[in-house]
C-alpha cells in the first residue's frame, strides 16, 4: 500500500546562494617613460584611479573592502615594485583575493612574470584578476584568462 501521509504537501526549496564578496586591490602604476610623455593622459595615476575606482563603484555590492598600490614612477619591466611587491604579499596573507588593473601593461611588462601570476599564482589561490582594458576577468568569465589576447597583450608589453 502506497504511504499517504505526504500527499499534498508540497515542499518548496528556494534555492540558497553564497554571495561572494571580494577583498579588492587596485593596483596602478605609471613610468617614467609615461611621466616624460608629459601631454598623455591615459595612463597618468589620476585616469588609472578614476577608472578603477568608477568599477568599484559600479560594482560595489560585489567588494566587502578596497586596498590601493600605487608605483609611481616604476618601469613594469622590474618586479622589484614597492607597492606591487606589497599587493603580492597581500595576496599571499589572504588580505586581497581580487586584483584589478587598467590593462595588463599596468600590471607587468615582462611576459613570464605576468603570466606566471596571472596563470598560476591567483588560479591556485582563487584570487580573482581584473583587467578593464582586455576585459579579462578571470571570476566571471574564466575563459578571458586564457585568450589568446592575454599573451598577445603581455608578449606586446
Amino acid at each position: 500500500m502506497a504511504r499517504a501521509k505526504n500527499r499534498g504537501y508540497q515542499q518548496s526549496f528556494s534555492p540558497s546562494y553564497t554571495i561572494r564578496r571580494w577583498r579588492l586591490g587596485i593596483y596602478i602604476r605609471l613610468s617614467k617613460e609615461d611621466l616624460k610623455k608629459g601631454k598623455d593622459d591615459s595612463n597618468s595615476v589620476k585616469n588609472q584611479r578614476d577608472l578603477l575606482n568608477d568599477f568599484y563603484r559600479r560594482n560595489i555590492d560585489e567588494f566587502e573592502s578596497i586596498t590601493e598600490y600605487v608605483d609611481d614612477g616604476h618601469t613594469g619591466t622590474d618586479a622589484n615594485r614597492e607597492d606591487f611587491q606589497r599587493l603580492l604579499a597581500d595576496v599571499m596573507n589572504g588580505k586581497i583575493n581580487c586584483v584589478i588593473v587598467k590593462d595588463l601593461s599596468r600590471f607587468a611588462r615582462n611576459y613570464s612574470d605576468a603570466g606566471s601570476l596571472i596563470d598560476n599564482l591567483f588560479v591556485q589561490m582563487g584570487v580573482r584578476f581584473i583587467s578593464l582594458a582586455e576585459n579579462v576577468d578571470s571570476y566571471k568569465n574564466p575563459d578571458s584568462v586564457s585568450n589568446i589576447i592575454v599573451p598577445i597583450t603581455n608578449v606586446m608589453n
